[in-house]
């Protein structure tokens, strides 16, 4: 089955050269919606990639505010990647994952989830207690497939609404419970997902805040971002759930070092707002 990567983006110029490098040799097609916005060196990268080593396989196009506090726009990025794709499947691959280990999926299951080890601080901090283990981000391009659900809701996900209907209703890791078959794709992600800078996860876990508890104001939000530790990476087994960190010996994907110098000089220094 020939695979398509899609995302919608917004400045992720520190990770997303590696994301696709490290994917290119089993993906069919790379197809990003980014953000109008997007000032960081993203665009240029994703440019220099295509000409140089993607070619056709890689698709970014310019793609209108998709903040994930705006749900309708958040949504219509996801699904204007799915409506380019020509996949057999597509795998929602974050900015910031890269594939360590594939295998060929076959045919059968609509879904399939991935193995996922998270990563905090740095490329020798795992998460190993608070993020998933597995997630179910590769779907078949059919039955309706779209995605629905605001940034950081529980029911966030893609849904194949020929079997699902309006019904928007998200089980994580309890795939049996999903109406279609959910199988091991044999996929292994690093995520590098509390690497980037304190006010980039500040600002990230404010808006997942604002989605779980809407009624709550800008004061609250804010007190409980700044404690939450993929905002702070300290250990907690408090209303946050566990979280705990630990050291690793796993080497560092190749692909960071193989192209740091080429990837680093497309990098822009950002003028905070105000």
């Amino acid at each position: 089955m020939k695979l398509t990567a899609i995302a919608p983006v917004l400045n992720e110029v520190d990770f997303i050269g590696y994301s696709v490098m490290a994917a290119l040799p089993y993906i069919c097609q790379f197809i990003y919606a980014l953000d109008e916005k997007s000032d960081d060196g993203t665009r240029e990268l994703l440019n220099h990639i295509k000409k140089t080593y993607a070619h056709e396989k890689l698709i970014a196009f310019r793609h209108p505010n998709f903040h994930p506090s705006d749900t309708a726009a958040y949504d219509a990025a996801f699904n204007a990647c799915i409506e380019k794709a020509t996949g057999d499947a597509i795998i929602f691959l974050h900015p910031d994952m890269i594939i360590t280990e594939f295998k060929p999926l076959e045919q059968g299951p609509l879904a399939w989830w991935t193995t996922i080890k998270s990563f905090a601080g740095d490329f020798q901090t795992e998460i190993t207690k608070g993020r998933a283990t597995r997630w179910k981000n590769i779907h078949a391009r059919k039955f309706g497939l779209h995605y629905a659900g605001a940034y950081g809701s529980q029911n966030e996900d893609f849904y194949h609404r020929d079997i699902t209907g309006n019904s928007y209703r998200h089980y994580g890791e309890e795939f049996s419970k999903y109406p279609y078959q959910v199988a091991d794709s044999g996929i292994k992600i690093n995520h590098y997902c509390e690497l980037k800078d304190y006010s980039r996860r500040l600002e990230k876990m404010k808006l997942c805040l604002k989605t779980l508890y809407p009624r709550y104001t800008d004061e609250f939000i804010e007190e409980n971002a700044i404690q939450h530790p993929r905002v702070t990476l300290e250990p907690t087994s408090l209303e946050f759930g566990r979280f705990e960190f630990a050291k690793t010996t796993e080497p560092v994907p190749f692909v960071f070092e193989q192209y740091k110098k080429e990837f680093d000089a497309f990098k822009k220094e950002l003028i905070p707002n105000g």
